[in-house]
């Protein structure tokens, strides 16, 4: 039998297993190979599909009985059996969907079909695959089918972000894979960019020669595949860098004990980042003690410096496109100090040197101040005193300077305080010396003022001598006679401070005095004069200058005085002319203030007479005068006080304060005020009054002196007329004119009375008396268990038995005058209540009497007889002696024989 035949025969043996009998012996065994087939799907014997997709081939058997396949399995491209999902072996850091899962498994279906699954289809799974199975033990079948890999446009190389250095020829990366191959060109801001000068383009990349800044900018690569229609773009951010430029510093200067800081300035793209270095230790200084580096802003920060922070640094900025650095030379800065600057003496008219040495580096300059001036010397001569000359000799070594103010022929003035002063770039440094120079004595301070007394009154004459050193003083009396053997003149103190205390007994004593003061350097005297003060003269003249019935105003001529005897007072006497001087009145003014007499009478003839006060007395009278006072007539014209200009500007817009002084009443009290006010307007340069809309107003209060006119309009002239009045009549009007102010202004409200009332304040006064007393009703309910409170809380919670026991209490309520005084407060009244007690009854003695004498009090004696209730009668008798109280009490019923 041939191999066709044999495998025919093994169909029909398949086919007839499957059905579960056996194949006739007379079958034709080719009708059943046809049946028995497996199907893959999807359908066709070549599946192209893009790598890194997922998908799944199913093997399925077409044949009469599915029972009868077994051992069906896919194989791949080497012919190896391909494992289903449980006994698959996969490297372990495949997952998928979250479950680890191997790149290519199968999987049975319950209707006998085999799927292939390919979980990210790889470029090295493609070729041929084959499903196979056996059907009824006889039939082998299979099925293959290609599978062929289309690699989609991946981006092999292609960073979006690249970074070429400026200068420099630079190609950005775009490496592309497909398949089947793709052709790439390049984009730059929407153009097609063409091979030339600037730009090659290569396989894999762009290419720009000499990269410029202005090569910034988004670049597209464009991959496309003629033969699958595939096309993908993928911009490409090119930042040019610049390799950083770091700027030249110059030598800075930092000062000795301070915190310093140092700036590295630098160019770049990026931003550079800064290290520091000291160049001598090549130390970084980033973590370095007492220094901080600020690798941002290229702060380099030394904390409390010292002198061997000096020397070279090195300023290193470094960013992605390279590194620049550049050395700098830090100085340090030591702050001045005065080392000597001793005081110094000098005679008046030599050659004095005040010297200041200071260290500091670099070497300090050195000048001096004087505490009287606010400006320091300036080196060389003064201009305004070239006596005074100022020198610097300056050591760069040592780093000492040394100042020496030098002032030819000293003067007094130059004694003193002086400040050295001594500068450099890290600050100053000062110190205070003296000079002193010493001079002969000198009576400069001493005034030349005459000294006087009077009556034989003690006087103390001073003499101040001013020296260096101190002078001592002696003192000596017409001529050089010594003052030692007169007892009425004593010496204290020998300088540079003495008073001389001097009795003056008679005319010899007045006279002139001699202080001689003498030391070292010469001997001075100065005279001083005691001279005899006398009382004033009389007054010259006495002018009348204004008068009115009540009033009069006096010019005086006051009597020459000496200037250390100045007049203090002016007395003036006064009388009618019936009156003798004994009876005349005196009035005293202050020097030259107004000299005015008021509370005259009318029509009455006086006398006057003056004289001027001194320290030494008062003097003669003089100034004699007589006048007569007018008769009883209205008061004088009112003077309004104003501004002093055209008219006065109120405040406010619809009101004025009118202010006046108290013109003289002539006799008559003034009774009231009458004032009228009226709007004007200027009319060719002269004022018309409105006469539609004056006003007046009566004022009663004669004590006033100012008045709010209000209700006016805003923006506008008024003139206002003041009358007094008196029983005499009205005064001359005195007017003034005045403006409102415009717009709108807060009303002022003025009280022309008092704030509250007569009734009102009597009304507060008892409404406070009710709350003490309410107070004392409340203290004496809670301590004493007394008082109108208590009675009312009492009587509510008694029952109506108590209530009838308070009824007979009640007799006894005439002991407490006030219903919060308990007995002591009875005794303040006056009345001691003592109670006499027996049987039967109480009888009550009042004793009144009076805290003059307690001990014998006024004795009255009251017998009282309670109420009868219905049910009992109570019968009490108390008797008060003043000492003792005796009660006794009787209760009797109705029909008791008690």
């Amino acid at each position: 039998m041939s191999a066709a035949e044999t495998s025919i025969c093994i169909s029909v043996l398949c086919v007839y297993v499957f059905r579960g009998t056996p194949p006739p012996r007379d079958t034709d065994p080719a009708a059943y190979a046809k049946q028995a087939s497996l199907e893959i799907l999807p359908s066709g014997d070549t599946q192209t599909k893009p790598v890194g997709s997922s998908i799944i081939l199913t093997c399925k058997s077409n044949v009469d009985d599915i029972k009868l396949i077994k051992d069906m399995q896919w194989l791949d491209p080497q012919n190896r059996t391909i494992e289903s999902l449980k006994l698959a072996v996969w490297p372990l850091e495949s997952t998928f969907s979250g479950h680890t899962k191997p790149p290519m498994y199968t999987e049975f279906h319950q209707d006998k079909s085999l799927s292939l699954f390919f979980n990210s289809l790889q470029e090295e799974q493609a070729g041929k695959y084959r499903c196979k199975a056996n059907y009824a033990d006889t039939i082998d079948l299979q099925k293959s089918v290609t599978i062929e890999t289309i690699v989609a446009i991946t981006w092999d190389n292609a960073p979006l972000n690249q970074y070429p250095i400026l200068g420099d020829d630079f190609a950005i990366q775009c490496k592309v894979r497909a398949r089947p191959s793709p052709s790439v060109d390049w984009l730059y801001n929407g153009e097609l960019i063409k091979t030339n000068e600037r730009y090659i383009i290569e396989p894999y990349a762009l290419k720009i020669k000499n990269v410029q800044e202005s090569d910034d900018g988004t670049y597209t690569c464009r991959a496309s595949v003629l033969t699958t229609g595939e096309l993908k773009e993928r911009a490409i951010r090119v930042e040019v860098h610049v390799r950083p430029t770091v700027e030249e510093l110059s030598s800075p200067n930092i000062i000795e004990g301070e915190d310093a800081s140092i700036q590295c300035r630098a160019h770049g793209k990026p931003p550079p980042k800064f290290t520091w270095v000291k160049s001598l230790t090549q130390q970084n200084l980033s973590t370095a003690e007492r220094f901080t580096v600020d690798a941002d802003t290229g702060v380099l920060t030394i904390k409390n410096v010292n002198r061997e922070d000096a020397g070279e640094y090195q300023c290193t900025a470094t960013n992605a496109a390279g590194t620049a650095n550049t050395n700098i030379k830090v100085n340090v800065i030591v702050k001045p100090k005065i080392m000597e600057f001793l005081n110094s003496t000098v005679v008046q008219d030599k050659e004095a040197s005040l010297i200041c040495k200071a260290f500091g580096r670099p070497p300090p300059q050195v000048t001096f101040r004087k505490h009287t001036s606010e400006k320091p010397y300036s080196k060389g001569a003064q201009l305004d005193d070239d006596r005074i000359v100022l020198t610097n000799s300056a050591d760069d070594i040592t780093g000492e300077t040394v100042g020496t103010l030098t002032i030819r022929e000293s003067l007094r003035s130059n004694d003193g305080l002086y400040e050295c002063i001594a500068q450099n770039a890290g600050g100053e440094a000062r110190r205070n010396g003296h000079l002193t120079v010493e001079f002969p004595p000198s009576f400069a301070s001493m005034p030349n003022a005459t000294v006087w007394s009077w009556e034989q009154r003690q006087v103390n004459i001073s003499c101040i001598a001013e020296s260096i050193p101190n002078a001592t003083i002696r003192w000596t009396v017409h001529g050089d006679q010594k003052i030692d053997n007169d007892n009425m003149i004593k010496q204290l103190g020998n300088g540079p401070y003495s008073t001389l205390m001097i009795v003056p007994l008679d005319k010899r004593y007045y006279t002139t005095y001699k202080c001689i003061a003498s030391n070292a350097h010469g001997t001075r005297e100065h005279n001083i004069e005691l001279r005899e003060a006398t009382k004033p003269g009389e007054i010259l003249q006495a002018k009348m200058v204004e008068i009115t019935a009540t009033t009069i105003k006096f010019e005086l001529v006051l009597p020459p005085t000496q200037p250390e005897l100045p007049l203090r007072t002016i007395t003036v006497q006064y009388k009618e002319s019936s009156q003798t001087w004994m009876e005349a009145k005196n009035k005293t003014w202050s020097v030259n203030s107004m000299y005015v007499l008021e509370d005259l009478k009318p029509q009455t003839s006086y006398e006057f007479r003056f004289a001027a006060r001194n320290v030494v007395g008062l003097g003669n009278w003089g100034g004699y005068h007589s006048q007569m006072t007018p008769v009883r007539t209205f008061p004088n014209e009112p003077k309004i006080i104003t501004a002093g200009s055209e008219y006065d500007v109120s405040m406010y817009n619809n009101q004025y304060e009118l202010r006046w002084t108290k013109p003289a009443d002539n006799g008559e009290p003034i009774d009231m005020y009458q004032i009228k006010y009226c709007q004007i307007q200027r009319v060719a340069s002269e004022w018309e009054t409105l006469e539609e809309t004056c006003r007046t107003e009566d004022l009663r209060s004669a004590g006033r002196v100012s008045h709010w006119v209000k209700n006016l309009y805003s923006d506008k002239f008024y003139v206002v007329e003041l009358k007094a009045h008196n029983a005499m009549g009205f005064s001359k009007a005195g007017s003034a004119k005045f403006k409102t102010a415009r717009g709108i202004d807060t009303t002022v409200v003025h009280h022309q009375a008092p704030l509250i009332s007569s009734a009102a304040i009597i009304g507060i006064v008892i409404a406070v008396l009710f709350v003490i007393i309410i107070i004392i009703d409340v203290i004496c309910c809670c301590a004493h268990k007394t008082g109108i409170i208590y009675y009312v809380c009492e009587r509510s919670r008694r029952k109506p038995v108590d209530e009838e026991d308070a009824k007979l209490g009640s007799l006894y309520g005439w002991r407490f005058p006030l219903p919060y005084c308990d007995q002591k407060m009875a005794n303040v009244a006056g009345v001691t209540a003592i109670q006499d007690s027996g049987s039967g009854k109480s009888t009550i003695r009042l004793v009144r009497h009076t805290a003059i004498d307690e001990k014998e009090p006024l004795k009255e004696e009251k017998k009282i007889t309670p109420i009868i209730d219905s049910g009992l009668r109570r019968e009490s008798s108390i008797t008060f002696d003043g000492k003792r109280s005796v009660s006794k009490t009787g209760f009797v019923g109705k029909d008791s024989a008690v």
